[in-house]
Formats: C-alpha cells, sequence, structure tokens
C-alpha cells in the first residue's frame, strides 16, 4: 500500500512542477490554514468559552487535514492531536512538497503568518489568542461582533428581497422569507402558509431548522419557537418547496480594499431530507451551468450573480471581511430560481469541491465529493477497504486523478468521519 500512494505523490508531485506551483514557494506568502466546523454552531452560541458537542468535535480532528488539498504547498494546516493524521503523513514520501512540513501542532508556535479558517468565531479567537497569537492578528471584539451579525440568516432574507426588487418581473425569480420577531408573528405564517420551514438565525448545516404546517403551532414547535426567539431574538419562517430540481450555489470572494466580489464559480450539491449538506457533484463550471440552463434561462443567471456581486460588496466589504462568501440557491420544476436560500460568510465544502476539481481531476472527468459519518470506525474501515478494491483511483501522467475513489482525510482507529473524491460518470447519479 505505501508503494502504491507514493507512486501517486511522486505523481503529484510532477504534475505540480510542470504546472510551475513549486518554483518559489515565497511568491505565495504563507497562508496558516485552521478547519474549524463547529463555526457557525459557535457564532450561534456567541461565548468565547464555547465547547461544541461530542459529533462536530470529531468532525474537527477527523477532517482537520482536509485544507492541504487546497492551500498552496507553502502553507500550513493546524492540526489538532490526533494518532490517525500523523500515521497518514508518515506514509507519504517525504519529498511529496504538498505535504511536507505542511503540519502546526497543539505543541507548536503558530508562526507570523495570515490566518485562514473555516470561519470566524469569538471561541476561536479566543483560542488562537491563547496560544500567543497577537491581537493585531485577530479580529476585535467589535469586528467580531459585526461579522456575527452578517453571518445571521437576517443577511439572506434582506438580500433575497433586494435580489427581486432589482430583478422582478425581468426573470423567473421565486422564493419568500420573514425575520420574526415575536412568537404572534411566527404563530400567524405556521398557521397560514401550507407548509413552511422555520429557521434559527444562526445554526450549523442541517441544524436549527423545524418544519411547519398549516394550524400546526403547537409544542413541540412552539417550544422550539420561544426557545430560540429567547436565545437569539428572531426566527426566519419561509415556505417550504417540495417541487425541488436542485440545490446548487453561487461562490464569491470578497476583495475589501478592492471593493469587488470576485465570482469563483458554481457548487452543485447534495442534501438530504432535512436539508443537510451530503457532498457535491464534482463537475467544471461549463458542465454545471449547462446543467442548470436546462431549467434557468442563461441570462438569469448572469443577472443574479451581477446583482449578488453588488449587494455581496455593499453590505459585507465595509466590515473589513475579506474571504469566501457563498450563496445558496435552489431551482423549482416550475423553472424557477430560488436565488438566496442562505448566505455563507466563512469557507465552505463548494469551494472546497471546486478547487479540488480545478487542481485534482483530468478535465472532463465528474465525481462526488462526500463527507460522510460512520457510526463506529470499524464500519468505516471497512467501506474504505471495499471502495480501494473497487474503485482503485487511475492517475494521468500530470497527477490528475481520472477515476476511482480517493480518501481526502486518514482513516485511524478513532476515526469516524471522511471525506472522499469519488470519480467517475457512475458517482454522479
Amino acid at each position: 500500500m505505501q508503494s502504491g500512494v507514493s507512486k501517486i505523490f511522486i505523481l503529484i508531485l510532477t504534475f505540480l512542477y510542470l504546472c510551475g506551483q513549486l518554483t518559489d514557494f515565497s511568491a505565495y506568502g504563507m497562508n496558516i490554514y485552521i478547519f474549524n466546523p463547529d463555526n457557525d454552531l459557535a457564532l450561534a452560541n456567541g461565548d468565547t468559552n464555547y465547547l461544541p458537542p461530542r459529533n462536530v468535535r470529531l468532525m474537527t480532528v477527523d477532517l482537520a487535514m482536509l485544507p492541504a488539498w487546497y492551500s498552496q504547498p507553502s502553507d500550513k494546516v493546524i492540526l489538532p492531536d490526533s494518532e490517525a493524521i500523523c500515521s497518514f503523513s508518515k506514509t507519504l514520501p517525504n519529498h511529496a512538497c504538498l505535504f511536507e512540513n505542511k503540519w502546526i501542532t497543539d505543541s507548536e508556535a503558530i508562526p507570523d503568518a495570515t490566518l485562514c479558517p473555516w470561519g470566524w468565531n469569538p471561541a476561536l479567537v479566543k483560542r488562537l489568542a491563547s496560544r500567543g497569537v497577537s491581537t493585531e492578528r485577530l479580529p476585535s471584539e467589535d469586528v467580531m461582533r459585526v461579522w456575527r451579525q452578517l453571518s445571521s440568516r437576517s443577511n439572506a432574507v434582506s438580500v433575497l428581497a433586494a435580489i427581486k426588487e432589482r430583478l422582478g418581473g425581468k426573470h423567473p425569480l421565486m422564493g419568500e422569507s420573514w425575520m420574526c420577531n415575536t412568537e404572534a408573528e411566527v404563530a400567524s405564517l405556521v398557521n397560514t402558509l401550507p407548509h413552511t420551514m422555520l429557521k434559527a438565525p444562526w445554526s450549523g448545516s442541517g441544524k436549527g431548522l423545524r418544519r411547519g404546517m398549516a394550524g400546526g403551532y403547537r409544542s413541540p414547535l412552539s417550544g422550539w419557537c420561544v426557545r430560540t426567539l429567547e436565545r437569539q431574538g428572531a426566527v426566519v419562517v419561509e415556505p417550504l418547496y417540495d417541487s425541488k430540481v436542485c440545490d446548487f450555489a453561487m461562490e464569491f470572494y470578497v476583495h475589501t480594499q478592492e471593493k469587488k466580489a470576485e465570482f469563483v464559480g458554481y457548487s452543485l450539491f447534495v442534501t438530504n431530507a432535512n436539508g443537510a449538506y451530503e457532498g457535491n457533484i464534482l463537475m467544471n463550471d461549463a458542465e454545471i451551468e449547462e446543467y442548470l440552463i436546462h431549467s434557468v434561462p442563461c441570462e438569469t443567471l448572469y443577472a443574479v450573480r451581477d446583482v449578488l456581486a453588488d449587494e455581496l460588496v455593499r453590505r459585507f466589504a465595509p466590515s473589513g471581511y475579506q474571504g469566501y462568501v457563498g450563496v445558496d440557491m435552489m431551482i423549482c420544476s416550475s423553472s424557477l430560481l430560488h436565488p438566496c436560500v442562505e448566505i455563507n460568510l466563512r469557507m465552505n465544502m463548494g469551494v472546497v469541491s471546486h478547487l479540488l476539481y480545478e487542481r485534482w481531476m483530468m478535465p472532463g472527468t465528474k465525481g462526488r465529493f462526500v463527507v460522510e459519518y460512520y457510526p463506529t470506525p470499524e464500519k468505516l474501515a471497512d467501506m474504505h477497504h471495499q471502495r480501494m478494491e473497487q474503485h482503485t483511483p487511475v492517475w494521468a501522467t500530470d497527477g490528475r486523478i481520472c477515476s476511482g475513489y480517493l480518501p481526502l482525510t486518514p482513516i485511524g482507529k478513532q476515526t469516524h468521519y471522511l471525506a472522499a473524491m469519488m470519480v467517475g460518470d457512475e458517482f454522479c447519479r
């Protein structure tokens, strides 16, 4: 197995040299990446001493290596103590620059370089400060307070209204959303609309969501609403759309100084019945766009993209935020586009999938990026060995994957979560 891994990463190294990505590390500077998937939950809590639930702590450890795949060779990744990650990195050839000298462990000082967490929250700021990171390199309390407010679903409600006001009547758009500050407002909408989706202003993917139905504002839904109103001050209510064709997102990067929001690409993703993220379809942007315009005119996508870029700059750039912003959307069977279901003010799996495709997959191939949970490490190990036997990765001479299964995070004796790429048309169905 180790010799096979060595051959794979020698090919990867060759590809990086051919692309000129390893000729001058200093041209990139150094970024320090942190995978903190508890970010949305930490923002919802707001406390600097926030401790995420056990399953999120497991994910943080198990997938901590993920940024190594989308960062530059000269960057580093902060790792929690993890035997699985250490053993995985030791199987890689020492001369493979992608992973050489890549890690910063809990016992090491954090170098003076740009910090790139999955997302910023008060608890992360306190943890980094406790490790000796100077306050000049961290968001202040005032800035963090503003970024937390910008991460609220209230912004998605506002942006949706702005898009419809600017483009409504010219393009086939849909979607309604209300920010309710009282229980009476929530009860009225739930009892009036046929089916509703209720959302806490801050919550993690697939969390903080409840379904309602006409005349159904009663316990336990009413209890959840009262608690959410007490803790977060509002509840978002939306109609529940049961004719969804697909979920996708437009990914942007906000540049504060230049005052622009750069369109990075599309993200075509899959959710379960509860709205929780399950994975991304790996295709290039042109193919994703071709898929989308079977339902929605290309002119509509471009118009929404331009308006969104303007709205994101206007709302986020003045705060000093610089980084990725993902805007989740959906298309319904009536060929209508919902242009703003969610706004993610952070790194997200859609951007990860976009970068994975651009950097690691052969042009013209398709696949799926997944994040999976297994109740026991044994079940995960069994699945991994079965996939390796059935879908052994095939690599091109330039180091890109042509087909097969590629785990992106280590699989050890305590691992429950896995991030992986599965390349081949059969994985897109």
